[in-house]
């Protein structure tokens, strides 16, 4: 990809950031954008999102996290990547530098909005991948048996107008997309 295409494709995923903050308000704040030689990055706090983190007496409920959202130099051909200021109790964040293993399988058409979600849902332990290759607490993926999931929190909506703008469907059950066309 040319680096005038993935630069269009970046400008591209923060205005889409912007719309899904708009859409939800006390929910999900962009507190700021940066470049440098490494790739494009964006912090954003999800509010209102009950996670898990360890604290002196133990782990503690905490519904605010600051996290950042990185595009790669290869973007979209590599993932977005996400890391947590402060790492939450959960098996697929790194409990030193807060990266978040967000994807299983991966799609060039992922955009920042499921990006958001899935970090979303990683806090609230609303999924989890045992597999080695994702396992970076497997204290974590120890208690899950004992945990009451998922944690309390706002789900961040996105509105079907920014679904459809996106320009990509859903996945489907083989893990694919598809460019949606005019005529749907």
């Amino acid at each position: 990809m040319s680096a005038d295409l993935r630069t269009r494709r970046v400008a591209n995923e923060f205005d889409l950031l912007k719309k899904l903050e708009e859409a939800n308000p006390g929910v999900l704040a962009v507190l700021g954008r940066s470049s440098g030689p490494d790739g494009d990055r964006v912090a954003v706090a999800i509010h209102q999102t009950e996670g898990l983190v360890q604290g002196g007496d133990g782990l503690a409920a905490c519904d605010s996290h600051e996290a950042e959202f990185q595009f790669p130099e290869l973007f979209p051909a590599v993932p977005i990547e996400a890391f947590l200021k402060r790492p939450v109790f959960h098996p697929n964040v790194h409990p030193e530098n807060g990266f978040v293993c967000l994807w299983s399988r991966f799609s060039a058409g992922d955009t920042i909005i499921e990006a958001v979600r899935q970090l979303q849902r990683v806090i609230r332990w609303e999924v989890f991948n045992s597999e080695t290759d994702h396992l970076m607490q497997p204290e974590a993926l120890a208690a899950a048996a004992n945990l009451a999931r998922p944690l309390a929190g706002t789900a961040i909506r996105v509105p079907v107008d920014l679904a459809s703008e996106r320009g990509w469907r859903a996945r489907t059950a083989s893990g694919r997309r598809r460019l949606t066309t005019p005529a749907g």
